[in-house]
């Protein structure tokens, strides 16, 4: 790994989160094939029917439900894969596509999103950056003329639950390579579908700012000891000068 082949592939939040576990998880990070779970199919799709909708054909199939234990059923979607395949197109199921629709139909009504929406600078924009003396890719979903707002489907609208999810997905390392003025729009998943933006605190930003920076100063150490990528957790360690030692949980003490 060098500052070469960083320009070929820059880093990201995804990236970048995987080297917080170990430079070897981000090795096998870019190395592995990507599977999509339903989770990230709806998600995407989602972002796809809200922001990009004209772009949606090119990018999904909707298909119906098949019973693989007939003949017929079993070579129509044998079709549909290999069509998917050669296209790079996903695939979502009508009962799916149909939630998706009348979800966002839904925020759509929300007086707040569209306000978001008018004033709309950029949708799905890209953007390369260097932090930190490496080079990073963001996309934005939505920038408008007071705030990088990045689209997050939920679980749970509720403010504790976001404030515990967010923090355990490192979406504070998001905000701190998409900079000051960050906000999430949520949309909940479930009934009552809850949508709405909401901001991040200073002393979150401020958090994840000094995180990226310690794991950008760990990484540049990596590329400057190159062998150091084919380490797992022990890099951690050593890098820290910790030894690890099993302890209590706070929640036991």
């Amino acid at each position: 790994m060098t500052l070469n082949d960083l320009n070929q592939r820059p880093l990201s939040y995804s990236s970048i989160k995987e080297f917080a576990k170990s430079p070897r998880h981000y090795v096998n990070y870019l190395n592995k094939e990507r599977k999509d779970t339903p989770e990230l199919i709806f998600g995407g799709a989602l972002h796809s029917i809200l922001l990009t909708p004209d772009l949606f054909k090119e990018q999904y199939i909707v298909s119906r439900k098949f019973d693989l234990r007939k003949k017929e059923d079993k070579e129509e979607y044998a079709k549909i894969l290999s069509s998917a395949e050669t296209t790079g197109q996903k695939i979502i199921q009508e009962d799916v596509f149909e939630e998706l629709i009348n979800l966002t139909d839904f925020v759509r009504t929300n007086s707040e999103f569209q306000n978001i929406m008018f004033d709309a600078k950029s949708i799905e924009q890209r953007e390369s950056l260097e932090l930190y003396g490496l080079p990073f890719v963001r996309i934005k979903d939505i920038e408008t003329s007071y705030a990088t707002i990045d689209i997050k489907t939920v679980q749970s609208g509720a403010l504790e639950n976001l404030n515990k999810d967010f923090f355990n997905y490192q979406y504070y390392l998001q905000a701190a390579i998409y900079g000051n003025n960050f906000k999430f729009y949520v949309i909940e998943k479930n009934d009552p579908y809850y949508n709405g933006l909401i901001g991040v605190s200073q002393d979150w930003m401020d958090y994840g700012l000094a995180k990226l920076e310690t794991l950008c100063k760990a990484f540049n150490y990596c590329l400057e000891h190159p062998e150091s990528f084919n380490e797992s957790y022990g890099f951690w360690y050593k890098y820290n000068d910790k030894k690890p030692i099993i302890s209590l949980p706070n929640w036991a003490k």
